[in-house]
């Protein structure tokens, strides 16, 4: 239990200051515990920041996994941001990892893209369209969503991602029923 608050405190503030801007102290205080008893959960800050990260992926991947709304799953992205710490932790550290974890974080990412195209595959399966394409542009879509939530307003990532899904779906989902 502790050990989930620890990594549930620690993903919130590497996703408002980064792995440099936050320190031990700021997260053992944030938990209520001394330092010191950190370490008998995590052995060092590396250890904690790499347990928070493979939850974060783990998570986005069972989430692509159960998806069945390609909209919604985009849409959902909106609402998280501002609510869910691991998310915003896994966008902030892909964007600006640490250097000794970038390639790691960068074949995490790449991994969890290539879930998301495959999850788009499944469900847009049509002999109509460019298959390949469509998951291509769903990612595209995607990224510009996430850089938007990192850079933007809630408002602006809104806006953008109704144009580029309306756009989308005229394209790509003609005829289907998942939309």
């Amino acid at each position: 239990m502790m050990r989930e608050t620890i990594k549930k405190a620690a993903a919130a503030l590497f996703a408002e200051h980064g792995y440099a801007g936050t320190s031990l102290a700021q997260i053992s205080e944030k938990v209520g515990i001394k330092k010191p008893s950190l370490y008998a959960h995590f052995k060092s800050k590396d250890h904690l920041f790499e347990c928070i990260l493979t939850d974060a992926f783990d998570n986005e991947n069972r989430r692509i996994q159960e998806a069945d709304d390609l909209y919604e799953l985009l849409q959902s992205y909106l609402l998280r941001y501002k609510e869910d710490a691991l998310f915003r932790f896994l966008l902030t550290s892909s964007f600006f990892p640490p250097d000794f974890l970038k390639q790691r974080i960068f074949e995490d990412y790449d991994n969890y893209l290539h879930t998301l195209e495959q999850k788009v595959r499944v469900i847009l399966l049509s002999p109509s369209i460019n298959i390949e394409d469509a998951a291509a542009m769903y990612t595209i879509i995607l990224d510009s969503l996430f850089v938007e939530l990192c850079y933007g307003t809630h408002e602006r990532s809104q806006k953008r991602l109704d144009v580029a899904w309306r756009v989308y779906e005229q394209v790509f989902m003609k005829g289907q029923e998942n939309k």
